[in-house]
């Protein structure tokens, strides 16, 4: 786990106690990514052990991470099931997601201060930095969106908007649907996020909250063209 995950996260992840639990964590996060392995799909330890090439043990710990972050449901003697989700689900959660960030970049915009703007910046620099490398850098992408969406909130100054919001971004729906963003995808939430920069500075309350939601209901779209249904052609 790089630092910037952890500190996107909050610092709630435990970290990887092994080169190679991160490794397995990494390969097995791909097949999601990917849909090798399909949502519903069981995954066995010892299955994965076999085809990753190492033991159980790191196999073990790498799925304990992916079933904390929820991508993955844990069950004892069954092995963790792949996590999926209905269209239904997709459209409330990210119709809510665009209500309360809508609201909460208005409330930034009243508040936020020119060191926030400045540490927005940076973040949009490492960002267009981390999606030039591709897949390479998909991690840390996905790292610091969910911390470019973190400063916004703190910039409220609300405790009780943190509160409500606190672990929103790193959502599984939200992660998984990241790291699997065309380049198209990650050109168009890079422009998002400089757009957003520029109504904070200006401190445009009504700008901001419109972006937010024009960026929000982007990021639908793409779950709902990327994400598998099993009653269906993905919707659009």
């Amino acid at each position: 786990m790089t630092e910037r995950e952890a500190a996107a996260d909050g610092g709630r992840q435990p970290a990887m106690t092994s080169s190679a639990a991160r490794r397995a964590y990494e390969q097995i996060l791909e097949q999601l990514v990917s849909d090798e392995v399909p949502p519903g799909t069981w995954l066995r330890e010892s299955a994965l052990a076999g085809s990753l090439g190492m033991s159980r043990t790191p196999v073990r710990e790498a799925l304990g991470r992916l079933g904390s972050e929820g991508l993955v449901r844990l069950e004892r003697h069954r092995g963790a099931q792949v996590v999926g989700w209905s269209r239904e689900q997709i459209v409330e959660i990210y119709g809510l997601r665009a209500v309360v960030e809508g609201y909460v970049a208005a409330v930034a915009a009243q508040k936020i201060s020119d060191p926030a703007i400045a540490a927005l910046e940076e973040n949009l620099a490492a960002y267009c930095e981390a999606i030039g490398k591709g897949r390479r850098g998909a991690a840390d992408a996905a790292a610091l969106n969910n911390e470019f969406h973190a400063l916004i909130l703190e910039a409220t100054r609300s405790d009780s908007l943190i509160s409500l919001l606190t672990g929103v971004f790193g959502l599984p729906l939200v992660r998984r649907t990241f790291l699997r963003y065309t380049d198209r995808d990650l050109q168009r939430s890079a422009e998002h996020h400089r757009e957003l920069i520029e109504a904070l500075r200006q401190r445009d309350s009504e700008s901001a909250e419109m972006i937010m939601k024009v960026h929000i209901r982007a990021a639908q779209r793409a779950v709902l063209q990327h994400e598998q249904f099993p009653d269906g052609p993905p919707a659009t």
